[in-house]
């Protein structure tokens, strides 16, 4: 459905403005090589920092993979559910040289059906699993002593959101976030199509909702977001941060940013720093 809104409203683009705009196409458009993860780069940002490959069994016996990221003296633990498509071997390199900076641990695992984990993904399973890869995390022995920040981007934020009100996070990270599936949507289509578009959401989607999580949610939270993000604009971030109960709470809006870099912005490791002296001894 997603689909097809963005079909429509980009063919609706086209038209209205056909005669009067040029576009640019680069290589960039076209080549987009992997960015693994690569022990050398992770060296060269933390000596200490070493590799290992993670298997999870789910609740339903579904095998999960992914990546598991430690140094020396970590300060925390970030648990990192990347958007829709996101595969650790594909994609992971980026978050991974973002995050380690931070002198925190990192795990990435695939969703269920995506990479190299098994299964095929519903709403439902994908947040189960997230609880198990939680759960995993908070038992693990190189991991036990580190308050663990969960670190949704995109799909990532619903599956991060819904950790965060069933288990006692240390902190939350909503990156490129949605309120909920209606408002995402709606912020998508152009005014002049809206009239055009009636739009019926399955039960299942409607149940995600991130606003009424940051109605509940204490804890400290950071919210970023890319100035240029059309996919998840600033507008549904700065909502969620005006719900938020937390009282340790802030938005970083990217400048220059879209949907998929903000964590690149420059002030990125000014915020994440604030939000880790956040973190209190009862995180453990």
């Amino acid at each position: 459905m997603l689909k097809i809104i963005i079909k429509i409203s980009l063919t609706l683009l086209l038209f209205s403005q056909a005669a009067c705009t040029t576009i640019s196409l680069k290589e960039s458009h076209f080549i987009k090589p992997d960015k693994r993860i690569q022990l050398s780069d992770l060296k060269a940002i933390n000596r200490s920092a070493k590799t290992q490959l993670i298997t999870i069994a789910s609740q339903d016996g579904i095998q999960l993979r992914g990546t598991l990221i430690t140094i020396d003296n970590a300060k925390a633990t970030i648990l990192y559910f990347g958007g829709n498509q996101f595969r650790v071997n594909i994609a992971g390199g980026e978050p991974a040289t973002a995050l380690l900076p931070l002198q925190t641990n990192i795990l990435m695992i695939d969703h269920r059906g995506y990479g190299l984990s098994d299964g095929k993904p519903t709403i439902d399973n994908l947040k189960q699993d997230a609880l198990t890869v939680f759960d995993f995390a908070k038992q693990h022995s190189e991991l036990v002593n580190a308050p663990i920040i969960v670190h949704g981007h995109s799909l990532g934020s619903m599956i991060a959101s819904y950790v965060a009100s069933q288990r006692s996070v240390a902190a939350l990270v909503l990156e490129g976030s949605v309120t909920n599936v209606e408002q995402m949507t709606q912020s998508r289509i152009p005014w002049y199509a809206k009239p055009f578009i009636e739009l019926n959401y399955s039960p299942e989607l409607r149940k995600i909702d991130n606003l009424k999580v940051m109605e509940q949610y204490t804890a400290p939270l950071l919210i970023i977001t890319g100035e240029k993000d059309t996919q998840t604009p600033s507008s549904l971030a700065k909502d969620l941060y005006a719900h938020s109960a937390s009282k340790h709470k802030q938005l970083y809006i990217a400048q220059g940013k879209h949907h998929g870099d903000a964590l690149d912005g420059a002030e990125l490791k000014k915020h994440y720093e604030v939000l880790l002296a956040q973190l209190t001894p009862n995180s453990l």
